[in-house]
């Protein structure tokens, strides 16, 4: 098991945290019952295990990963809520979820479709261990225009096709670009009454710290991806727009807008 955080841990936290009352504000919309036990697969550092244990007053979140690493920031974050009996933290892997069938009571599951290698069996795993008519809750977003920023239309367009430069089958993008595939893959898992609701988080100046370090890591990220694919003098002005140190650091302009296009997927066991 992986006993070290990821590169993308920074960036993901930084996310959480610019835009934690619009996650809260969508769990809260969510038809659980307050005593239910919720499953968080792929819970990372615990951030929406979180959430749930705040929607859950005489309810466990239970939040599952295959990352030591993980698992241990997820504890440390939750110290309070586990000890209080709100939150369950289990090692393991939705290839083969470490529950009998037909036990739990909802799973929610936020920004992970991308990390199954193979999703189409992880959606049966949800549907094995949901009791019958329970909801299955997935939070994703759209690789192509999951965010968007107030950039130089020229510079955007010349790293999305650097970055999306390279694709394969089917089968390597349906996590990445899961709105697009959800109906048919939880239909063939066994889902019903599948419901889509399209959620539009932005910002606008004065922006916070959270948020300006985002944007940082996010275009720090985009500038790994393109490495090679872009001339130096679009690397220069890419590399420019995300310094927090540079005159023309993005989030720092007086047109500057975040937006983040959010897709809250649900279905029943």
């Amino acid at each position: 098991m992986n006993d070290t955080l990821p590169d993308y841990a920074g960036r993901l936290d930084a996310l959480h945290q610019a835009l934690a009352a619009d996650f809260r504000a969508i769990i809260a919309r969510l038809p659980w019952r307050e005593h239910e036990s919720i499953l968080d697969p792929g819970c990372g550092d615990g951030f929406f295990t979180g959430l749930l244990a705040e929607r859950l007053p005489r309810g466990v979140a239970v939040g599952l990963d295959t990352s030591t690493a993980f698992l241990a920031a997820a504890e440390a974050r939750l110290a309070e809520q586990i000890e209080a009996g709100r939150v369950r933290l289990v090692e393991g892997n939705v290839d083969r979820l470490p529950f009998d069938d037909a036990t739990i009571d909802g799973i929610f599951s936020a920004h992970s479709m991308q990390s199954y290698p193979d999703l189409p069996h992880a959606l049966r795993e949800f549907r094995r261990v949901l009791r019958a008519g329970s909801t299955l809750a997935i939070l994703e977003t759209d690789n192509a225009h999951s965010i968007m920023l107030s950039w130089p239309p020229d510079l955007e367009l010349a790293v999305r096709q650097a970055e999306h430069r390279e694709i394969g089958d089917e089968d390597s993008y349906i996590g990445t670009y899961f709105p697009r595939f959800a109906s048919r893959l939880l239909a063939e898992a066994g889902f019903t009454d599948l419901q889509r609701e399209y959620v539009f988080v932005e910002r606008q100046p004065p922006v916070d710290e959270p948020l300006e370090r985002y944007v940082e890591l996010y275009l720090k990220y985009l500038a790994e991806q393109a490495s090679g694919r872009l001339d130096a003098a679009t690397t220069a002005r890419l590399a420019e727009i995300g310094d927090p140190r540079s005159k023309r650091f993005l989030p720092r302009q007086e047109n500057f807008f975040f937006g983040s296009l959010q897709t809250l997927i649900t279905a029943r066991a």
